[in-house]
């Protein structure tokens, strides 16, 4: 979110699709998903499209992330993603619910776990998380960045800190952490 608390087009975003398939129409709709979810990993912008399903349950949750929110839109509005909706309304019930996050909730995405695609973890989670993650990183960029930038102008010195962080938490150590920690999130 931006400062004045509008919501960035620009940042990644999560969006969670909850069905439930129509009694006896279970295997099915299992197909559904995965064809509909590998489909959404080909289109442009596509992070990660997940199926979330436990055994004995009709409820799926597909998930989908996409690098910003016009890469979402492009997929929602596209003629192939309506193809699949158009079959998934002879299997499916209904559909339940739709979520998107972003921000931190993106990072605290854990996509194999049903009670994770529906919430974040608590806050002081999160926090902890994100402290231990990040305090190697600065440890780092302190050790080896900083020396190397000293003669820099401080705005762009202190443009790059942000910079590195933000890029390496999203894209290599949280999807990692989150992963090994899913169980306790």
């Amino acid at each position: 979110m931006s400062a004045n608390g509008e919501r960035n087009p620009d940042e990644p975003v999560t969006a969670v699709f909850n069905w439930r398939a129509k009694p006896g129409r279970v295997d099915e709709f299992a197909q559904w998903a995965r064809g509909a979810t590998a489909e959404a990993a080909r289109f442009p912008g596509n992070l990660a499209a997940t199926v979330v399903h436990n055994d004995g349950s009709r409820d799926f949750h597909v998930v989908n992330q996409f690098q910003t929110r016009r890469d979402l839109r492009a997929w929602l509005d596209s003629a192939e993603r309506e193809k699949w909706l158009r079959h998934a309304r002879t299997l499916a019930a209904t559909r339940t619910a739709v979520q998107h996050r972003t921000g931190l909730e993106t990072w605290f995405h854990v996509p194999s776990e049903a009670a994770a695609a529906m919430r974040p973890p608590p806050r002081w989670k999160m926090w902890l998380i994100s402290l231990v993650a990040v305090y190697p990183l600065v440890l780092a960029f302190q050790a080896f960045l900083v020396p190397l930038t000293s003669s820099w102008p401080l705005a762009l010195r202190a443009a790059l800190f942000p910079v590195v962080l933000l890029t390496a938490m999203t894209y290599v150590v949280m999807p990692v952490v989150t992963r090994l920690l899913r169980r306790w999130l």
